[in-house]
């Protein structure tokens, strides 16, 4: 009796114990979660940082090509054909048609780089005024009459770049102002006159405002970040990028992340002698882009995580049990799988190794027994690779690691290249194939997911059709789709288990116990590989008795969400 008192005070103790654990591990929890917010509040503010760095790496990589791209392109060829070319007499400018000619000349001396680009395009589009100044008389003049406040700031201008002279050998000089709240750029070149003649400026004004062509070419051309910092994954569509004049105006745009807060603004600077001095790119990245960019990507707010403890333990514990029932049964499934595999791939390599060492070891007795030896190692070989192709491509799918580029094919070349890849398969079952394809048939696709889904349709249909059978290959376009089509003339499947087919490992009840050799998983790769390019699959029965399996694409690319708006 005196030992109850004891256990008494042992479970108390124990209890009490296991309370304070308890209420020790709500502290730590509450500590351990106010540290993470804090920690990611950090983490925010350095990726933050880091993105900016990037955003300013990408303006400095577009500074670095526009003004080369420009100046070279554009104000080089249109300066030095003035230069030559401008008449001696006072007073007189280079006329617009001759200077066109003189670019095209110039043009024709060097590669082109720009297409679409000529001596009349520069000189009648590029071009807002042709400019002359003579600075010993302080005289101005220009094709296109220039406002009074400009033309004043532009004689200061020129007289004092007059006395200064070219330096370090620049093929012209470039003089920004800004009148009015309006910014204006002027690319001048002393005359190229005699020893005696007094000094002359000539050059003109570039019309910014046309730009923005060029902008988007330069913008287009390459990715402005380096591939290695997001892995190929972060490219000019995670880029807003705006240019600003040296007044401040907007002069050309592309995308609108500039609510992201990773926004820098670089100013061009001198570069290229100038071109764009007084501008500046503001850019900004895409919020999407930061997980390629930087470790951990933004950090979310982690305080539903204390709310959500108590439910999610009991979750878990609810979907550990039946994860475990799950992984029961799909170890059976797997185990089942190995065996099909190892029997498909036993088969044919049997074959392959059977005829090569007959042919190895001379035992033909005819060249047509060689031949059809090779013929046997060759169809064999494709139902190998077929095979190993099916594995792989469930595997990747397994895995989220499909990877497909759709784009605009002729639909009749690739369903008659399938075609002939699969004859010498279906010369086995001595299956006829017959094809119904029209002539201009295209459709939105990836060519290698298209070739995978016809071998695996044409085997499923030879695999469960009796021999000799027509296997009927057929497609049209209809209402902005591509509907291809397969049919047998199998048994056919009931209406009730047609989506079943499309199971992995999965087998109709009428053919498991047939000795149907297969891995199980060719429709449902079919049906992935569909549903990846927007499509869509189903059964149906087959006007020859059989089955039906049609898989239908895109005619054509979707529309862009971002097209719209753009558009207005």
């Amino acid at each position: 009796m005196k030992t109850l008192p004891v256990k008494h005070d042992r479970e108390a103790f124990r209890s009490t114990g296991v309370v304070v654990l308890l209420i020790a591990s709500v502290l730590l929890v509450l500590i351990l979660a106010w540290q993470a917010v804090d920690a990611a509040r950090s983490h925010r503010a350095a990726t933050a940082a880091v993105l900016k760095d990037f955003a300013a790496l990408a303006g400095g990589e577009f500074i670095r090509r526009v003004p080369a791209s420009v100046g070279y392109d554009a104000y080089f060829p249109l300066i030095t054909a003035l230069r030559q070319t401008t008449p001696a007499q006072a007073g007189v400018l280079m006329d617009r048609d001759r200077l066109s000619a003189a670019v095209d000349a110039s043009l024709t001396l060097r590669e082109r780089r720009v297409p679409g680009v000529d001596g009349k395009y520069l000189a009648r589009n590029l071009v807002l005024r042709l400019i002359r100044f003579e600075p010993e008389a302080g005289r101005l003049d220009s094709d296109v009459p220039l406002p009074v406040p400009l033309a004043e700031k532009l004689k200061q201008a020129l007289t004092t770049a007059s006395a200064a002279g070219s330096e370090g050998g620049r093929a012209y000089q470039m003089i920004h102002l800004v009148v009015e709240g309006e910014a204006h750029s002027f690319v001048m070149a002393p005359l190229g006159a005699g020893k005696d003649a007094p000094p002359v400026l000539v050059g003109f004004e570039p019309a910014l405002d046309k730009l923005g062509a060029w902008f988007r070419r330069i913008f287009d051309r390459a990715p402005l970040l380096p591939p290695s910092l997001g892995r190929g994954k972060v490219g000019n569509e995670h880029i807003s990028l705006s240019l600003l004049d040296a007044a401040g105006r907007e002069m050309f745009r592309t995308g609108d992340f500039s609510t992201s807060g990773f926004t820098a603004e670089v100013p061009f600077g001198d570069a290229y002698d100038g071109t764009f001095e007084g501008m500046k790119v503001r850019v900004s990245l895409d919020e999407a882009a930061a997980p390629n960019l930087v470790i951990g990507g933004l950090p979310s707010s982690r305080l539903p995580l204390l709310l959500c403890v108590l439910f999610l333990t009991i979750g878990f514990v609810v979907a550990g049990i039946r994860q475990l029932r799950r992984e029961r049964a799909l170890a059976a499934l797997r185990t089942d799988f190995v065996s099909r595999v190892s029997h498909e791939l036993r088969t044919p390599l049997t074959q392959i190794r059977l005829f090569t060492e007959t042919l190895l070891l001379d035992r033909v007795r005819s060249e047509e027994e060689r031949r059809r030896s090779l013929q046997i190692i060759d169809r064999e070989a494709r139902r190998l690779g077929h095979l190993v192709e099916n594995i792989l491509q469930f595997s990747r799918g397994e895995r989220g690691g499909v990877r497909l580029e759709p784009r605009l094919h002729d639909l009749q070349a690739l369903i008659q290249d399938a075609l002939e890849s699969f004859q010498p398969l279906a010369r086995r079952t001595h299956a006829v194939l017959e094809s119904d394809i029209p002539g201009s048939l295209t459709a939105y696709v990836d060519e290698g997911a298209v070739r995978q889904i016809l071998l695996n349709l044409l085997d499923n249909a030879a695999k469960y059709g009796p021999e000799g059978q027509h296997i009927r290959v057929g497609a049209l376009s209809q209402n902005g789709h591509c509907r291809l089509w397969v049919e047998d003339q199998g048994p056919g499947i009931p209406a009730h288990e047609r989506e079943r087919v499309w199971e992995s490992f999965r087998r109709l009840r009428q053919v498991e116990g047939a000795a149907v050799a297969g891995t199980g998983i060719g429709l449902s790769v079919v049906r992935e590989l569909v549903i990846l390019q927007g499509g869509a699959c189903w059964v149906e029965d087959a006007a020859q008795g059989g089955a039906r399996f049609v898989v239908e694409f895109l005619a054509r690319p979707p529309a862009s969400p971002g097209a719209q708006g753009d558009a207005r």
